[in-house]
Order: C-alpha cells, then structure tokens, then sequence
C-alpha cells in the first residue's frame, strides 16, 4: 500500500493547483476585456454607419417632394433602419462614398485585422468579424455590421443603445 504524501508535498500540490487557478482566472479576465473592447469597436462601427443613414434620411425627408416619396424614405428608415435613396443609381453612389468616407475617419479593421472595417457586401470576405457590409436593395441602402464571432448584429438595438466608443 502506497504511503501517504508527507505534509510539505500536500502543500506543494496545494500551491501549485492554486497559482494554475489563479494564472487561468487572470487569463480568462484579460481575454473578456479584449473581446469586449473590440465588440466595442465593432459595435461603434455599425453606430457610426447608421448615424450616416439617419442624416442622410433625414435630409432626403426634408427635400421629398410627394407625401409617396416621403413615406417611402420613412419606411426604410423604420422597417431596416435603412436608407431609401431616390433611384438605385443614387443608393449605389451613397454607398461607395459612406464606405470611402468612414473608412478614412475610422481606419483599421476594429478586431485588429488587415483591411477595412467598411465594406460593400460584394467585397465582404468569408471571415467577416467587425466589419460593416453595406448594399443596395433596389433603391435602399442597407447596413449589415457583424460582430467579433462574425454574426450579425442589430441595426434597431445597435441604433438605439450607443456603445461608449471606438477602443481600436
């Protein structure tokens, strides 16, 4: 029958198993700070691009001509949170100039990846964490972001709750 471990290596053991608990709680805090600060960013990113569609929304609403016009740029804005531009070939240019724009005012992708945060859906690459995809849907202009795990996030939330600020 094997002896029992004398009293100084119980105490080994003991400090050993305490300083990996404590180095994998340590860890743990560091990694959750991280991810948060970059769902953070990303978070900002989507904010940012639908305070865009909301100024221009409401310049568009303030120019429409016909009850019908206005209904429509109001129903994109309700429904998607969305821009209803006055012809497809407008949307097309709003979007290649919010996509520019916001990519000069907030360079870097937020999670730290090479290339932009702000792309059009036609360029959005398979591994899309913290980026925003913008596309147009007829008329529309539609803003997708995506999240750290790249899932998509949503635009009446997003919109709603302000995240604090862009930590990236």
């Amino acid at each position: 029958m094997a002896e029992r471990p004398s009293a100084s290596a119980r105490l080994r053991f003991a400090w050993t198993i305490g300083i990996i608990i404590i180095t994998y709680g340590v860890l743990a805090i560091a990694l959750s700070v991280h991810v948060i600060g970059q769902q953070s960013s990303a978070r900002t990113d989507l904010y940012v691009t639908l305070q865009a569609l909301d100024q221009l929304h409401r310049e568009a609403l303030s120019q429409a001509p016909t009850d019908q016009e206005r209904q429509a740029i109001e129903a994109a804005w309700h429904n998607e949170r969305a821009f209803a531009a006055a012809s497809p070939l407008q949307a097309w240019h709003v979007v290649q100039t919010l996509v520019s724009r916001l990519n000069r005012e907030y360079p870097g992708n937020a999670c730290g990846r090479n290339g932009p945060s702000f792309v059009t859906a036609d360029t959005l690459p398979a591994q899309h964490a913290c980026m925003v995809a913008m596309r147009v849907k007829g008329d529309v202009v539609q803003a997708t972001g995506y999240d750290t795990q790249g899932i998509a996030m949503d635009n009446f939330y997003e919109y709603l709750y302000a995240p604090v600020g862009r930590s990236g």
